[in-house]
């Protein structure tokens, strides 16, 4: 016979008082997930409570039983919908019984020391938060953290303090890929328990993070995901002996003998590098282009949870390339641009929109460039010039030297070159085996030294990025290993690394290299200066016995290779924004630069992934797209892609979606974009005969707060009800489809879908909307704006949405129009985007705009002339206005301008006054219809054909 709930609750009050007794001294929290039942006794106690719930019985007297059954369900979570499964393993359930779980896990947390969800996602998703949350690790995020562990094991080994909030940060800093992922490393005191669960076997009594019991459950879990067993045993294993020597605090450094005492060494104090690097591309053609590296600034966001929080939400812009990077973009795995204009020396190489001031600090000394007036850089067998921050010119060696002039008199080694870059030019540098005198004479004339020392060279594991000239990347896992050859007697070498005591090693007395094994060093930069004494050829040879240099070896931690990146040469793509969802690549928001060598082709395809990593589509975007890939290219040919059918539902059933680009040869570069799901929003459901919509509240507001609305596609300003509960069921989609809008609290999501066809043939891929006779009254046409708005920002689905709601956005727009200039000036406006051909309806549109005289020939003939910004012709226009008596109030000019031109900005740009402004224009007709010819013609002068808005870029 089962055991009551009655029993079990008690017995489990005991058990979790106990655990909270056992871990008082360490402070550490308890997890619902530690109630160390087994599964046939889980089992048991689900059967009981939900025959409770169909009976219709209380809940609350066994409240710990349903957070440990809810934390169970959080433990199998997918990823996207709680409450849809739990409902579903739960008949009888009610949506309103969801706010009494959140009570319950409160008073678990205040009886036990439970642990309390923490971070951005916890305040979105605040109900869903406390059973994910002490579900430990879901087994949906389990292969994505052993994974991450796995790639972070040598950063995690080399930690001098295991804090959990220090091991979360740095795991959070350092993570990449799935949103949810991300959005649940957003806990990194949660996550640094759990990392110390995972591999600090060796706990004190009363100091284990996790129950043993539970602990097992999870690496059993992990351990049957592929590839997690094989990575945890290898994260164990590095981080194993350093982990138990720091279990109480921090550990000296391993064993160097570069010390400053001849002790033990320092402590770690060596900032992070992130000094930028620039390089010159061949791109043809006797032509470069200069492309900018910035190191990652992951190693500055493990320092402080306020720096990380900082650079997820800044954007950033870089000295010499034009408009912003989206925020987080130095944390990502592609921080790789092309400069438009030679960078300022006078600027750091890269600036954040807002200050900071550790940051401020770091970027201004740190993220600068070499100063000028000329740059030189090294050609490079890959044919990748990379800059000389020495200006040393060997050799046989070739070069690019940049400045702002070509100097006069040109030698005979050198040739004139292009760099792609306004505010700079080039030549290029052969320096012959034997440098004549006139060449030595000239490169000393430009501040370059030419070297004929010693060859310095990393050997054994080749050093990253050797420019040949002192410069090279290490890993903190490796020893370097430096060789010397000189080409002159030395008798000597003397080595100091960073300024510390010296070293003498002698030279190979048979003329062979020298070589030099340093230890594993820290990450940052480091200077090792070699002084060689070299063997007088006489007594009296004394000035010339010695000769000192340096290299400079920039160490940082092991870089995870991550799917959106390549350090391959053959192929750079750029992806703004960096961090994009599978909404926004899906809707066509997101914008990919490919550069490679010119006029070679690459093949872009698709794949949708479901939660269980099921493929749901994979077909070719295009199999032979030319390099350069530009955005516009990108965006034209991934639009022909979407309005293929076939592939409009599948999108709707998929958590993640990869861009692939095969270059053969040149490489292959995947890109990954999850759906991110939001606290309110609207799912699908699509059979063969049916199309249904269904809200997800898991936004924890309480009742009544929800409100729920429909547009049909065919009416798109007729606004109906839903009712929540029916919304948050399910509601049937009729043909041709809608507008469905969710508002709770502070959160909102509107998705338009498109379904069916609305007439037999062609006729029917379209929609005809209809619009109720717009009066030309303020209130209205604010109303009309604002409907145009969710329209326009609504998420997309279903079979041509694009298409269909271009054609309601129009339509709207042209209501509007036609509310405050008339009918007449409408007619003639769509005559004019319809046709290619200005000349044969530019004077139906002149005699539209209803006033004679100077006015309408001065706009028609100058209005293209001010097309370069907004700012620029609302300016003119406003001139133009008051010149001609048509408006004398500059401010109600730009108003109508800003109407004409940008619709969908002015209830954000003027929102106040709207109807006072609107009421001005009623009465003056005239300056609506210059407004709108101004725009009109702007939009044909910046893309080269009709439009109903110019393309400014706000």
């Amino acid at each position: 016979m089962p055991e009551p709930l009655e029993k079990w609750q008690e017995h489990l009050e005991g058990h979790f008082s106990a655990l909270a007794a056992t871990r008082a001294r360490s402070g550490l929290p308890i997890f619902a997930l530690e109630h160390g039942l087994t599964e046939s006794e889980l089992e048991e106690i689900a059967t009981q409570l939900r025959s409770r719930v169909r009976s219709g019985l209380r809940l609350a007297p066994h409240w710990l039983l349903w957070a440990i059954y809810s934390a169970e369900r959080g433990y199998a979570y997918a990823g996207s919908e709680y409450w849809h499964s739990f409902e579903a393993a739960t008949p009888g359930w009610e949506y309103a019984d969801r706010y009494k779980l959140a009570g319950w896990f409160k008073k678990f947390q205040q009886r036990y020391n439970g642990v309390v969800p923490s971070g951005p996602w916890a305040e979105q998703f605040r109900i869903i938060a406390w059973p994910i949350t002490h579900a430990v690790l879901p087994r949906y995020l389990q292969r994505h953290f052993a994974k991450l562990l796995y790639e972070l094991r040598f950063s995690l080994a080399s930690l001098t303090s295991i804090a959990p909030s220090n091991i979360g940060r740095l795991v959070a800093a350092n993570a990449h890929g799935s949103a949810r992922f991300d959005e649940f490393l957003q806990q990194e005191e949660l996550v640094g328990r759990i990392v110390l669960a995972l591999l600090h076997r060796d706990p004190r009594e009363g100091e284990e993070p996790l129950l043993p019991s539970t602990l097992d459950r999870i690496t059993t879990d992990l351990e049957r995901v592929r590839n997690a067993r094989d990575w945890l045993r290898e994260t164990g294993r590095v981080v194993s002996d350093r982990f138990r020597g720091i279990a109480r605090g921090s550990s000296p450094h391993p064993g160097s003998p570069w010390r400053s005492d001849g002790g033990q060494s320092e402590e770690r104090t060596r900032p992070p590098d992130i000094k930028p690097r620039l390089r010159l591309r061949f791109v043809g053609d006797d032509a470069w282009s200069l492309m900018l590296d910035v190191p990652s600034f992951r190693s500055l966001a493990t320092l402080d949870a306020d720096i990380l929080q900082f650079l997820r939400r800044t954007r950033c812009t870089l000295n010499g390339s034009d408009g912003k990077r989206p925020a987080g973009w130095v944390l990502s795995g592609n921080r790789q641009a092309v400069l438009q204009s030679w960078p300022d020396p006078e600027r750091p190489l890269v600036s954040f929109e807002q200050t900071h001031g550790v940051l401020d600090h770091l970027v201004a000394s740190d993220c600068r460039m070499t100063p000028g007036p000329i740059w030189l850089f090294r050609i490079g067998r890959d044919g990748v010039a990379r800059e000389i921050a020495g200006r040393v010119v060997r050799p046989g060696s070739d070069y690019i030297i940049a400045g702002p002039e070509v100097p006069s008199g040109l030698a005979n080694h050198m040739t004139p070159c292009r760099i792609d870059c306004e505010g700079i030019r080039g030549w290029r540098l052969s320096v012959p085996n034997t440098v004549p005198t006139d060449l030595a004479g000239f490169l000393t004339e430009q501040g370059l030294e030419l070297a004929r020392t010693i060859r310095v060279w990393p050997a054994g594991l080749p050093g990253r990025n050797w420019d040949g000239e002192g410069h090279s990347e290490w890993l903190t896992t490796e020893e370097p290993c430096i060789a010397f050859l000189p080409d002159h007697a030395v008798k000597t070498y003397i080595i100091s690394l960073d300024d510390k005591s010296s070293t003498a090693i002698a030279v190979d007395p048979h003329g062979g290299p020298t070589f030099l094994r340093l230890p594993q060093l820290e990450p940052g930069p480091h200077i090792l200066r070699v002084r060689a004494e070299r063997i007088a050829n006489s007594p009296e040879d004394v000035t010339a016995s010695s000769q000192e240099g340096h290299l400079e070896l920039t160490v940082r931690e092991p870089e995870p290779w991550i799917a959106r990146t390549t350090s391959y040469a053959g192929m750079v793509a750029t992806a703004d924004p960096h961090d994009a969802g599978l909404d926004v690549f899906w809707e066509n928001q997101f914008n990919l630069s490919v550069l490679g060598p010119l006029h070679r082709t690459v093949s872009a395809s698709v794949v949708l992934e479901d939660d269980d990593g099921d493929v749901l589509l994979s077909d070719v975007v295009d199999s032979a797209l030319e390099l350069p890939i530009t955005p516009q290219v990108w965006r034209k040919r991934f639009q022909e892609f979407l309005d293929r059918k076939g592939c409009a539902w599948s999108y709707l059933a998929a958590s993640a979606g990869i861009l692939k680009l095969g270059g053969q040869e040149l490489g292959e570069l995947n890109l990954r974009f999850e759906h991110e799901a939001q606290p309110l929003r609207w799912v699908l459901r699509h059979d063969l005969n049916r199309l249904a919509v269904r809200l997800v509240d898991d936004t924890g507001q309480e009742d009544g707060q929800l409100k729920c609305r429909m547009i049909p596609l065919q009416e798109p300003l007729s606004v109906s009800r839903v009712e929540a509960s029916n919304a948050l069921r399910e509601v049937q989609v009729d043909h041709p489809g809608g507008l469905f809008i969710a508002r709770s609290g502070n959160h909102q999501d509107t998705i338009m879908i498109s379904a069916g066809l609305t007439a037999a043939g062609l006729g029917g891929l379209g929609v005809t909307p209809h619009f109720e006779d717009l009066r030309a009254n303020p209130r209205n046409i604010i109303r009309a704006l604002r409907i145009a708005a969710y329209w326009r920002n609504a998420r997309l689905a279903g079979f041509l949405a694009h298409a269909r709601r271009q054609q309601v956005v129009e339509g709207l727009m042209f209501a509007i129009v036609g509310a405050l200039c008339g009918d007449r000036w409408v007619a003639a406006e769509k005559s004019f985007l319809s046709n290619s051909d200005r000349s044969q309806v530019v004077n139906q549109l002149k005699y539209a705009v209803g006033q004679r005289g100077g006015f309408t020939a001065v706009l028609f003939r100058d209005a293209v002339l001010h097309a370069g910004s907004f700012e620029e012709l609302a300016s003119w226009y406003a001139d133009l206005a008051q010149r001609y008596d048509v408006c004398g109030d500059a401010r109600v000019v730009k108003f109508a301008l800003s109407l004409a031109s940008q619709p969908h900005l002015i209830i954000r740009q003027f929102r106040d006054g709207l109807e006072g402004n609107f009421a001005e224009l009623i009465k003056n007709p005239v300056l609506v219809r210059g407004a709108r010819t101004a725009a009109l013609f702007a939009a044909v002068e910046l893309s080269g054909r009709p439009a109903m808005h110019p393309e400014w870029g706000q």
